[in-house]
């Protein structure tokens, strides 16, 4: 895996570029993914950072049981078609799911990663991290009509229907692994089968106010990622306010 330091945006796109002009060389024409993490932690999702109350993988599906029963009205409005859209919607509203946020999406990513920091109150030496997973073919090979999210053989990349305006603002993408990887707390950035497919973008907190202005310029910033009300008070706020 590589791991790079980088302070500008133009450093991480030509990154970006000189890693993918060697993958269509090797014959992998495959897109590129991105996740932006505000501080350096292992890939690997939120039903598994929680301790559970009992045997994870039945609370994981009376998680799914739940959602999809006790309020259906709020969640049928969104016209789910299958489980895989309600772990969607899920992941979307805070839901404890084995889905991973990505982006197809390199700036999205990059905003996710130098958006939550206030460098005053960060400790020295302390960075933000993108990953950028460079997949191939068989990453993406499954049918979600044919296999249920709790059985794929290994972590596949999932591309979820635009159910939510918020996932294709986003340009969102979801890695899933499998139930025996999620058992033995197989982190995607140690795991033999993505070694290769990873690099590891560390940025320094100084850089970070830099990057967020150099972003809002190419029209990436908390209004655009969350289209709602939300969304943008929170960039009001950024704008007039230290």
């Amino acid at each position: 895996m590589q791991a790079v330091e980088l302070d500008t945006i133009q450093a991480y796109l030509d990154l970006i570029r000189v890693n993918k002009e060697e993958n269509i060389r090797n014959g992998n024409m495959g897109d590129f993914v991105f996740r932006g993490q505000a501080a350096d932690y292992p890939l690997i999702p939120k039903i598994c950072r929680l301790k559970p109350k009992g045997d994870l993988f039945e609370i994981e599906r009376a998680l799914l049981i739940e959602f999809k029963r006790t309020n259906p009205l709020l969640v049928e409005q969104q016209t789910p078609l299958n489980d895989w859209d309600y772990l969607t919607l899920g992941q979307h509203f805070g839901l404890p799911t084995r889905l991973l946020d990505w982006s197809n999406s390199a700036l999205t990513a990059l905003w996710f990663a130098v958006s939550g920091h206030n460098s005053e109150c960060l400790p020295a030496g302390a960075y933000a991290v993108v990953w950028i997973l460079m997949p191939t073919n068989e990453d993406f090979n499954f049918n979600p009509d044919e296999v249920h999210p709790f059985d794929l053989p290994a972590t596949r990349i999932f591309r979820p229907r635009l159910i939510k305006q918020r996932i294709n603002n986003q340009s969102g993408v979801f890695t899933v692994p499998s139930t025996q990887e999620l058992r033995e707390t197989r982190y995607m950035n140690e795991s033999d089968s993505y070694d290769q497919k990873l690099i590891k973008v560390k940025i320094p907190t100084a850089s970070l106010p830099n990057i967020r202005n150099d972003l809002h310029t190419l029209g990436v910033n908390a209004f655009s990622i969350f289209p709602e009300l939300e969304g943008l008070c929170t960039f009001l706020q950024w704008r007039y306010f230290e």
